[in-house]
């Protein structure tokens, strides 16, 4: 059986309030449960986790998997994650026509792509600039001895 620690959300209306838990991949989110482990209130100022860190290390020891959402709230309460218990997933898409798929580019490549194409533009309307003065400027005219 493939278990995944993740949140079950038990919250009503429009006041969220979620459980930290150790469940079957395959089950739905409130679906039954192995075991509770903790609990996250996002509604609280001070966005803490309750959570028995040592229950989680037993699962993770066994195999199970954490979710991105359960990882990234124990590294923020200063919980060690270990980086292969953290599942990660990139969503993969396809073009239409060709069927090859492709993973979208992260939010680090695209700001760098988009600084190299801000310089290229930078040294191309430099160069442009450049050019204009020297046709705009009058033609010396050649000194005679």
């Amino acid at each position: 059986m493939s278990l995944m620690i993740r949140l079950s959300r038990i919250g009503r209306l429009h006041r969220p309030y979620y459980r930290i838990v150790a469940i079957d991949k395959r089950c739905h989110r409130e679906g039954k449960t192995n075991e509770i482990l903790g609990s996250y209130d996002p509604l609280r100022a001070d966005k803490t986790v309750d959570v028995q860190m040592e229950r989680v290390a037993a699962w993770l020891s066994q195999g199970a998997e954490i979710s991105q959402a359960v990882s990234s709230l124990l590294k923020l309460n200063g919980y060690a994650v270990p980086a292969k218990a953290a599942k990660v997933k990139h969503k993969r898409k396809t073009r239409k026509g060709d069927g090859k798929t492709w993973v979208a580019p992260s939010r680090r490549a695209l700001v760098k792509h988009a600084k190299k194409v801000k310089t290229v533009r930078k040294a191309d309307t430099a160069a442009k600039l450049e050019a204009r003065k020297a046709a705009a400027a009058p033609a010396e005219a050649p000194a005679a001895e």
